[in-house]
């Protein structure tokens, strides 16, 4: 296997488990960001010996080249460019990562190792989150609490732990009670929740179409725990967007494969795994999201308006990348939490209304595509960018190194069908 290779599978297992290069004053960053550039100048190297650089060219790879340039673009018109400097960095050291893992996928044995990594990546990162959540139980609150928040600059880094911490969301009051959320190394549990999910609907997939017992049980047993640990998280916007994902996925499987049975019976399991893990606990996470005068409703209303505010008045081209928080908050320092609470007001916002509709346009292409590819695991691709999109409703997961990798790998998996025992890309 090529270096590139053992590169790529290296950062999709080790998506869960990131430690921060404390590498300064405000620097601090997740060893994935290092590591993506490397493979990249690895990449080119080797196409540029080779004479042979392949970038797979799809409607999709069209408009994710597109967005980096409408959202590299904004910075040209933005209120105080140096603002989105930062981020533009971000986005340069994670984006390049789908060019490289498409071209990869190209080989058959590369793009099964790559599914099987993904899925093996999601159960590793949920056994943290439910182990997390028990210790609370075992060790108790306040003590798992001190230790989380001793670690958190080990994985979140000394600068963005001191941001994390101030407006830390670890904890939930359900039904008068605080409990820990699972939310493993990430920064809160809503991004944690994002990566998992993303997964489970890719196991999902591969669960339905896998052949061998062992695959089934292996694949069985991540999806309960994957579930368990979306179920610990609370994350009232991944409930959500893992029923709409659920209920998509199995009208998919009536459509395309006629399995009424099995559809249902799938349903059902995913329902009770959700549910039995507590019952009264989650239904009141959820019954809560239809509460507006809620706490954290009643604030995620607020910021919702103050976003369509700021795209009301500079709908082009945005405020800028990185301007956001210093137009609502000329106080807000260069890294602040003030953000949409919503992906598509966040990427209007600053970047611009049709940058946020290409977004869109490019999440929705790749879904068609699984459609029409039609096997179990691009059936389980499709749900989860639905879930994706359902779930950006409510929360902006694209400045999380982790969540945004691992929805590029998902993208460059979408590049191919996965039908029958050889997996051939078509035209």
């Amino acid at each position: 296997m090529k270096t590139v290779d053992y590169l790529i599978w290296i950062i999709v297992i080790t998506l869960p488990f990131q430690l921060a290069l404390n590498l300064g004053n405000g620097v601090d960053l997740l060893f994935v960001r290092v590591l993506i550039p490397i493979v990249f100048v690895f990449w080119l190297l080797r196409g540029l010996g080779g004479k042979n650089i392949t970038i797979p060219f799809s409607v999709v790879t069209a408009l994710v080249a597109l967005f980096i340039f409408l959202t590299a673009l904004s910075l040209f018109f933005a209120i105080k460019p140096e603002l989105g400097t930062r981020k533009m960095v971000y986005y340069v050291s994670i984006l390049p990562l789908f060019f490289v893992a498409a071209d990869i996928f190209r080989e058959d044995k590369a793009r099964k190792t790559g599914l099987k990594l993904v899925i093996i990546s999601g159960f590793l990162g949920s056994l943290v989150g439910i182990f997390q959540f028990i210790s609370q139980f075992i060790f108790g609150l306040e003590p798992t609490l001190n230790f989380l928040r001793k670690a958190a600059p080990h994985f979140l880094g000394q600068s963005f732990g001191e941001l994390v911490m101030q407006n830390s969301s670890w904890l939930v009051n359900i039904s008068g009670h605080t409990v820990l959320r699972a939310f493993g190394f990430f920064s809160d549990p809503h991004v944690y929740s994002f990566f998992e999910t993303l997964t489970f609907f890719v196991a999902l997939g591969y669960f339905i179409g896998a052949k061998k017992r062992k695959e089934k049980i292996f694949c069985g047993a991540a999806l309960i725990c994957m579930a368990s640990a979306i179920a610990f998280s609370f994350s009232r916007g991944a409930y959500m967007g893992m029923l709409i994902g659920m209920m998509f996925f199995v009208v998919l499987l009536l459509f395309k494969k006629g399995w009424l049975a099995k559809g249902l019976l799938i349903a059902s399991i995913f329902l009770v795994v959700l549910f039995a893990v507590s019952r009264t606990t989650i239904l009141a996470r959820l019954s809560s999201s239809f509460n507006l005068r809620e706490g954290s409703n009643a604030e995620r209303i607020k910021n919702w308006e103050q976003a369509y505010e700021v795209i009301t008045y500079y709908p082009l081209i945005g405020v800028g990348l990185g301007n956001y928080a210093s137009v609502v908050n000329s106080e807000a320092k260069e890294r602040s939490s003030i953000y949409a609470h919503n992906t598509y007001l966040d990427i209007a916002s600053e970047t611009g209304i049709a940058n946020a509709l290409l977004f869109t346009l490019m999440i929705l292409s790749m879904v068609k595509r699984q459609i029409q590819f039609g096997s179990s695991v691009n059936l389980g691709i499709a749900a989860a960018l639905v879930y994706f999109l359902a779930h950006s409703v409510f929360d902006t997961p694209l400045f999380s190194p982790q969540v945004l990798s691992m929805l590029l790998v998902i993208l460059a998996l979408g590049l191919y069908t996965f039908k029958g025992v050889e997996q051939k890309r078509t035209a």
